[in-house]
């Protein structure tokens, strides 16, 4: 334990929190320097280090202040593994200390005998008699039950017992054991009601989340997200203006460091949500980030080093494939061959065969992953800090990669007489990307013997006298000579202050900021345009910034009388967010050295963009427990938003939430051998939505690209609405939670029905108005419904076997009840009543006719032409049902684990990918095509191949695509990851106290009917999510 002098923590408590202020800002302006040099952050970690070695006295029974001291080593009874940061107090005394990394611990004590506690979550609190001087050694036993563990929710905790709530909780070990960059992707397959779909498989892709469904029209179904209560301050998760590999830009996600993580708590339901009001209504999604808890200084380092691989990529036609298509159609479509066109026949290279799947996307690619972290404290202030460094190579150019710098910290501190409590905890990332600007998997439609460089190196735009422009199509070795370079720095900080004015009172104010840069630069030079086209070079620059700001004081009550638990909660939130972004186009560059610079530019159109929203609030929420038996929970709060006109600003929302543990009722209690905890709940609110974007009720304008008189004109772009109004959510939830054998298995099932109305849509004007659309509120409603079920067991709990198992699954339900004026609205072929928002309208398809070889579609009304009243199959790509299936295995110091997730649900064929006809054009397309029908009679998926657009197949192949003949299961089951674990014994290191060796796999197996390339994707024109293998090791010193 670290000594110190009287006069030392006197001094500590006077000074502290200028200190800690003092650090946080120093902490960010030094940022970009320690990344820029791991080297430096090595010294500091080790100085850190070094002070708390040098702070330390050999342990004796006696201290120099004349108390007594008790020392020892926790670990636990299940494994044997030393247990770090459990709680060490004495009956009757104020002193305290947590355990280190190896589990030992000491503690001064007054008295030479007494009673020693040893609480930590997780394990069941242990009490022992102890004498000054004479060593310890506690073994704590894991509790079976997991109901009592610690949940986050909307400004408090709770456990799983006692809530009232639909809340599930992704550890950190759940976390750390996938080797991704993206902490949602941690999410798949592990929370019941979440849907989470990355966009592509390269790093910094978005991800799309849905909790319980759609439920707008047109407006934002995104969760809101919280770092530490700080909400993300973007309009989506995307950060990058202009459009790279990713094609939607960098998450905002990818600036979080997964290993800085504790816990991400998804909340549901409106006795979950209903207290974050408007901003709750499509779910929130809580991360907590690590605290520090270790007594001695401790430093720790991880190294994940491995590689990665797109997945599940379409095979595609080779040379010789590919010249039989397009000759077996040109002999269908009856024209002869020439030149001009089939120059792919009679003048391309035509023993010439690339792979395009492999040399595009099929690479194995370097994933770099390191952590450097170090941790400190004493009984009163304890510090983290940790810094990662991330680097993931492109599967195009090795040389190029998506990288990321993050820095974290966090500083807790309490008063010597408990009532003061500071927290503090920053996150600053610096992403880097050169990417190219094209996803390469969208050029896997090149024709596989395309001659991509002469001979003398440069790269060829030619077949023959035709240019490749003229032939549709590019080289994409050009977005190797294209650049695109990007800098994204974001900052998240916090900050929390508690103050006891009671012992059942506390009042707390927290803080959040936020901010992010941009700098962007997409450089296209002469030497990656095709020089048939006469352009000259040109480049995008784009600089960007966004901030959020948020304070929110509370005052919390918590009373304990006799049988009755009571708690209070009251606050208010006012929030800030806004962004602006300058984009500027310069084109006619006269050399390529100048594309760095925009005052070189012949021509530059600017373009600029700037948003401010604001947002208040006041919340309560009410809680009362009776006999740990009877259960209600009742939230309040009226939100404020800037994004509606006067009167229209305010809006009062609310839950409630109720719960019977029946379980503790005398007639249950005892009286069963295999049910040892029954509760039923439910819950019922409303919240609003106000994700509409800014300034949607008032007159906008824009400029565009006609001059007057040397001036920029402008044009109206909305029209004025003062009555535009909030989206409403009412939420209902039924649920039941049971455990059995003694909580060893514990079951979950909960319905909800969730109804949304006063939808927020573009509603159409007549063409005499001058507009399009205003946007108004319609009375139209949407329901959501659905069933989730959970399953969460520790199967065996043995000395040295272990075995627990976690499954879920979710059927979900969406409908559009009501929509007033449908049929005579600009939605009336987009939207079904009685349907889901997910559902298309498509033309029947009857098959192939066997004469022709045809794609034919039924004419529903007959009169020879095919229009949207023939549009009469109705198919909803909203899954049926999903969900996962995670295990845990330990064998003494071993450890394995997988996860399973699986999905029922419909999409688009390959050939919805490629609206190309086989045949038409110089297109490659996937083997699948060879399926085609060639003579009469033949029964075949795919249409004869054609090579004309005035072949009657054209047309044919243009009503398949917008029939249900296009539509396949595309349902899957994914072996999400696999991880192991071993724990060498360091015992005998001294200077070790933890040492893991690990191997990890995301994406290993996929089992589908999907014929598509990847069914999450359902687009080979994709990257789609990529296959990676990584070891490493963790050591603790």
């Amino acid at each position: 334990m670290i000594k110190r002098s009287k006069s030392f923590t006197a001094l500590l408590d006077k000074v502290v929190l200028i200190m800690l202020f003092a650090l946080f800002f120093n902490l960010v302006n030094c940022s970009l320097k320690v990344l820029k040099n791991i080297r430096a952050f090595i010294v500091l970690a080790l100085m850190f280090h070094m002070f708390s070695l040098s702070a330390q006295t050999p342990r004796k029974d006696s201290g120099a202040n004349g108390l007594l001291a008790v020392s020892g080593t926790v670990v636990s009874a299940s494994d044997g593994k030393p247990i770090a940061g459990v709680s060490v107090s004495i009956a009757d005394e104020k002193g305290r200390a947590s355990t280190k990394g190896d589990g030992s611990f000491t503690i001064e004590v007054k008295a030479k005998n007494g009673k020693i506690l040893f609480s930590h979550l997780g394990y069941n609190t242990q009490s022992l008699n102890y004498t000054a001087g004479v060593s310890i050694n506690v073994q704590l036993i894991p509790m079976d039950n997991r109901l009592d563990e610690t949940v986050v929710i909307g400004y408090g905790t709770t456990t799983r017992r006692f809530s009232t709530g639909s809340v599930t909780k992704v550890t950190s070990k759940d976390i750390q054991n996938k080797p991704i960059s993206n902490p949602m992707l941690a999410l798949q397959g592990l929370v019941p009601g979440l849907e989470v779909t990355p966009s592509s498989g390269i790093s910094g892709a978005g991800v799309d989340l849905k909790v319980r469904g759609i439920s707008s029209l047109t407006q934002g179904s995104e969760p809101l997200v919280l770092l530490n209560g700080n909400p993300i301050a973007t309009n989506g998760q995307n950060i990058a203006e202009l459009s790279n590999a990713t094609k939607t830009g960098l998450s905002l996600f990818n600036a979080i460091n997964p290993a800085d993580i504790e816990s991400i708590e998804v909340l549901k339901d409106a006795d979950a949500t209903a207290i974050y009001g408007s901003r709750g209504a499509n779910g929130v999604i809580l991360i907590t980030t690590k605290k520090a808890f270790a007594e001695k200084g401790q430093l720790n380092f991880s190294s994940n080093i491995g590689v990665s691989r797109a997945g599940n990529v379409i095979p595609l036609l080779d040379t010789k494939g590919y010249l039989a298509m397009r000759r077996e159609a040109f002999a269908n479509s009856g024209l002869a061959l020439t030149e001009a066109n089939a120059p792919d026949l009679l003048l391309a290279d035509t023993t010439r065969y690339t792979d395009f799947s492999k040399y595009l996307v099929g690479t194995n690619n370097l994933t770099q992953d390191y952590n450097l972290g170090y941790v400190t404290g004493g009984d009163r202030t304890s510090f983290r800090l940790n810094g990662n460094m991330r680097r993931e190579a492109f599967q195009f150019d090795r040389s190029k990669s998506s990288d990321r710098y993050n820095i974290g910290f966090n500083v807790n501190h309490r008063s010597a007489d408990r009532r003061f409590t500071l927290d503090m905890a920053g996150n600053f990332t610096q992403n880097g990307s050169d990417l190219t600007v094209y996803d390469p998997a969208s050029y896997l439609y090149l024709m596989p013997h395309l001659q991509l460089r002469n001979d003398d190196g440069s790269l060829n735009w030619k077949i023959g006298p035709y240019s490749f422009s003229s032939l549709g199509f590019t080289n994409p070795l050009a977005q190797l000579e294209n650049s695109f370079s990007g800098k994204f720095k974001n900052l998240f900080a916090n900050i929390g202050l508690q103050y006891q004015l009671y012992p059942d009172l506390n009042l707390k104010i927290t803080g959040g900021y936020s901010f992010g840069n941009n700098n962007e630069k997409a450089r296209y030079p002469s030497t990656g345009i095709d020089p048939s086209t006469s352009n000259l070079p040109f480049a995008n620059f784009s600089n960007g910034s966004r901030y959020s700001w948020i304070v929110e004081p509370q005052l919390a009550y918590n009373k304990q009388i006799g049988l009755h638990n009571l708690s209070f909660l009251w606050g208010s939130s006012i929030q800030q967010d806004g962004n602006e972004n300058t984009l500027l186009a310069g084109t006619n560059y006269s050399d390529d050295n100048l594309l760095g610079t925009i005052a070189a530019a012949g021509k530059v159109v600017p373009s600029y963009t700037q948003s401010r929203y604001k947002y208040a609030a006041l919340f309560a929420r009410l809680g009362y427990r009776y006999n740990a038996r009877y259960l209600i929970n009742i939230a309040a709060r009226r939100d404020g938003s800037s994004r509606f006109g006067p009167g229209k600003q305010f809006a009062n929302f609310y839950s409630i939430g109720a719960g019977w543990i029946f379980s503790e009722e005398k007639w249950m209690k005892g009286n069963s051998a295999w049910l040892s905890y029954g509760k039923l709940r439910g819950s019922y609110g409303i919240t609003g939505n106000d994700q509409i974007g800014n300034y949607k009720f008032l007159d906008t304008w824009a400029s565009n690209a006609l001059l007057y008189n040397g001036v920029v004109g402008m044009d109206p772009s909305m029209l004025y609405n003062p009555d535009y109004a909030w989206e409403a959510n009412r939420k209902l939830e039924l649920a039941m939670d049971m455990g059995f054998w003694k909580d060893r298995i514990l079951l979950s099932f909960a319905y909800y029905r969730n109804l949304s109305d006063n939808q927020l849509i573009a509603y159409s004007l007549p063409f005499q108005a001058g507009f399009s659309s205003v946007n108004q509120n319609l009375d139209a409603e949407i329901e959501n419904k659905g069933l989730e079920i959970t399953l969460d067991a520790n199967l065996i709990q043995g000395r040295h076997f272990g075995w627990s198992t976690k499954f879920n699954i979710s059927r979900s339900r969406n409908k559009l009840l009501s929509f007033p004026g449908l049929e005579n609205s600009s939605y009336a072929n987009k939207y079904v009543i009685g349907h889901s928002l997910r559902t298309q309208k498509f033309y029947r398809y009857t098959g192939i006719n066997a004469q022709t070889g045809l794609y034919e579609i039924e004419d529903n009304n007959g009169d020879g032409k095919y229009t949207i009243q023939d549009r009469t199959v109705l198919v909803d790509y909203s899954p049926d049902f999903f969900g996962g299936w995670n295990n845990t295995f330990s064998y003494k110091r071993l450890r394995m684990g997988f996860l399973v997730d699986f999905k029922k649900q419909r999409g688009n064929n390959a050939q919805a990918a490629n609206p190309n006809a086989p045949g038409l054009g110089l297109v490659n397309h996937a083997t699948l095509v060879m399926d085609r029908w060639r003579q009469e009679g033949d029964m075949a998926d795919y249409q004869r191949f054609i090579v004309s657009r005035t072949d009657k197949g054209y047309s044919a192949f243009q009503n398949f695509l917008n029939s249900n003949g296009k539509v396949t299961d595309a349902s899957f089951i994914k072996l999400r990851n696999i991880y192991l674990s071993y724990n060498p014994d360091v015992a005998a290191l001294k200077s070790i106290t933890a040492l893991e060796l690990f191997c990890q796999i995301q994406n290993l197996w996929t089992y589908s009917r999907y014929k598509g390339g990847d069914p999450e994707i359902q687009n080979y024109l994709t990257t789609p999510p990529m296959r990676i293998m990584m070891f490493g090791l963790k050591i603790s010193l």
